[in-house]
C-alpha cells in the first residue's frame, strides 16, 4: 500500500482522528506560547527580571503540583471504569477536599518558611498564596480533562482544552501589553483561564450527577497510600529526563554544543507529546476493557499493538517534520545535533511503551510494585547519570536518558508480564486469579 492511501486510510479511521484530535489540542497550547516567544521577551513588556520571577513560579508549580494532586488524577481515571457511579461521584468529590486540604497546608509550610525561601531562592512574598492556589485549580481541572477522557468525548476535550489557551493566553496579552502589569500579567492570565474551565466543570458534574458530598474517611486512607508511591514514581520520571541537565552544569560545558542540543532535546520531546496525546485515547480504551472482565492475554496484546501502530505512525510523521525542519527551516549550524534529536526521541518512544505497561499497575493500584520500581530506578538513574556525563558531557547526557529509559522497560516489562501472567488465563480469556 502507497503512503498515500495509508494516509488516506488512517484518515477514514476513528482512532486516528480523535489521536490526531488529542495531539492538535496538545500542540495548541505549545505553538501560541511560541508564536508569542517575541512579546514576552520584550524588555518593553517583560524584563529579564520578570521572566526569571515566571520561571522561579513554574519551576515551584511543577515540584508543588504532584502534592496536591497526589495520584488522585491516576486514581479517578481507574475507580471510573471499576466503581458504580454512585461510589466513583462520591470519591470524585472527596477528591476536591483533599485537594484543597493538601493546598492548605501546603500555603502553611510555604508562609511558616518564606523567611528562608526568600533569602536562599529571592521568593517573592505573594508566591506563598498563589502558588497553593493555582496548583489546585490545576490539580481540579485536570480532573475534569480525566472525566472528559474517559466518556470519551474527544471534541469536548478539544473544546475545553483549545478554550482555556485562548483565555489564558488573550488575557495575558491584554494585561501585559495594554496595562503593563509585568509578570503579574502572565499570572492572572492563567489564574482565569482555570477558574474558567473549574467553573464549567461544576456545570459539567452537576448536569452528568457527578457531585455526591458522601464522605468517607477510608477514601482519604485510601488516595493517600496510592498518592505516596505515585508521588515517588513521579519524582522518578523526573530523574530520569531532567537531572542529567544538572550534571552537565556542574561540568561546564562548551555553550555552543549545549545550544546546539537543547534544541535538538526539544524537538526530540516532541515526541513524548505526542505519545502523551495517543495514550488520552489508548487509556481509557484498555481500562474500560479491564473493567469489563472478560480481558484476556489475546486481548491485551491487540491493544498494545494497537498503540505500538498508533505511536509508530504518529512518530513517523513527527521524524519527518523535524528532519525537514533540520534541513530547511533552522539555521544549518544546528545539523549537528541531528544525533542527539535521534537519542532524544528514542529515548521518548520507548518511555512512551514502557508508561502502556505501567498502566496496569495504575489500574490495579499496585502501591508496593510501584513504590519498589520507583525507587529502584532513581538509584539507577543517579548512577548512571554520573558516569555517563561525566565521561562523555553532552552525548553522555542524551545517552543516559536512552539507558535509564532501558533499564526501567526490563523493569516494568518482569513486573508487568507477572501481573498479567496471575491475573489473566490464555488467549480463550479465562482467568487464574480473580482481582
Amino acid at each position: 500500500m502507497s503512503i498515500i492511501n495509508t494516509v488516506k486510510t488512517a484518515v477514514k479511521n476513528p482512532a486516528y482522528r480523535s489521536v490526531a484530535t488529542y495531539i492538535f489540542t496538545n500542540f495548541f497550547s505549545k505553538g501560541v506560547s511560541f508564536i508569542l516567544i517575541p512579546l514576552f521577551t520584550n524588555p518593553k513588556y517583560l524584563t529579564p527580571t520578570d521572566n526569571g520571577l515566571l520561571s522561579l513560579f513554574s519551576s515551584n508549580m511543577i515540584l508543588l503540583a504532584p502534592f496536591i494532586s497526589l495520584g488522585m488524577i491516576q486514581s479517578s481515571a481507574a475507580d471510573y471504569f471499576k466503581k458504580p457511579k454512585t461510589d466513583f461521584s462520591a470519591s470524585l468529590t472527596g477528591n476536591f477536599f483533599i485537594g484543597a486540604a493538601l493546598a492548605l497546608l501546603a500555603t502553611l509550610l510555604l508562609f511558616i518558611f518564606q523567611g528562608a525561601l526568600r533569602e536562599k531562592f529571592d521568593f517573592p512574598g505573594s508566591f506563598v498564596y498563589i502558588l497553593p492556589g493555582l496548583a489546585f485549580l490545576t490539580f481540579s481541572s485536570e480532573l475534569l480533562f480525566a472525566l472528559i477522557r474517559n466518556r470519551n468525548e474527544v471534541n469536548n476535550y478539544a473544546a475545553t482544552g483549545i478554550s482555556k489557551s485562548i483565555i489564558e493566553y488573550s488575557l495575558s496579552v491584554i494585561l501585559i501589553v495594554f496595562f503593563f502589569s509585568g509578570w503579574m500579567g502572565r499570572i492572572w492570565g492563567i489564574a482565569v483561564s482555570l477558574l474558567a474551565v473549574n467553573l464549567y466543570s461544576i456545570w459539567y458534574y452537576t448536569k452528568n450527577g457527578y457531585i455526591n458530598f458522601t464522605f468517607q474517611a477510608s477514601h482519604v486512607w485510601e488516595e493517600i497510600r496510592f498518592g505516596i508511591p505515585v508521588l515517588i514514581f513521579q519524582l522518578c520520571v523526573f530523574m530520569l529526563g531532567a537531572t542529567n541537565k544538572l550534571f552537565l552544569a556542574i561540568f561546564n560545558v562548551d555553550k555552543h554544543d549545549l545550544g546546539i542540543y537543547a534544541i535538538a532535546s526539544i524537538l526530540g520531546a516532541m515526541m513524548g507529546t505526542i505519545a502523551q496525546s495517543i495514550l488520552l485515547y489508548v487509556q481509557p480504551q484498555l481500562y474500560k476493557s479491564l473493567s469489563e472482565g472478560d480481558t484476556s492475554t489475546a486481548s491485551l496484546k491487540r491493544h498494545f499493538f494497537r498503540y505500538l501502530k498508533l505511536l509508530t505512525f504518529f512518530a513517523a510523521i513527527c521524524v519527518g517534520i523535524v528532519v525537514f525542519c533540520y534541513y530547511f527551516l533552522i539555521n544549518r549550524i544546528y545539523l549537528s545535533g541531528i544525533p542527539y534529536f535521534f537519542i532524544v526521541a528514542s529515548s521518548s518512544f520507548i518511555w512512551a511503551l514502557n508508561y502502556f505497561l505501567f498502566l496496569f499497575l495504575l489500574y490495579y493500584k499496585k502501591k508496593r510494585t510501584i513504590l519498589v520500581v520507583a525507587l529502584i530506578s532513581i538509584t539507577c538513574s543517579i548512577t548512571v547519570n554520573i558516569i555517563l556525563v561525566k565521561n562523555y558531557l553532552i552525548l553522555g547526557d542524551a545517552l543516559s536518558g536512552l539507558v535509564n529509559t532501558l533499564i526501567f522497560s526490563a523493569i516494568i516489562i518482569v513486573v508487568v508480564r507477572k501481573l498479567i501472567k496471575n491475573n489473566f488465563g490464555n488467549a480463550s480469556g479465562q482467568r487464574a486469579v480473580t482481582i
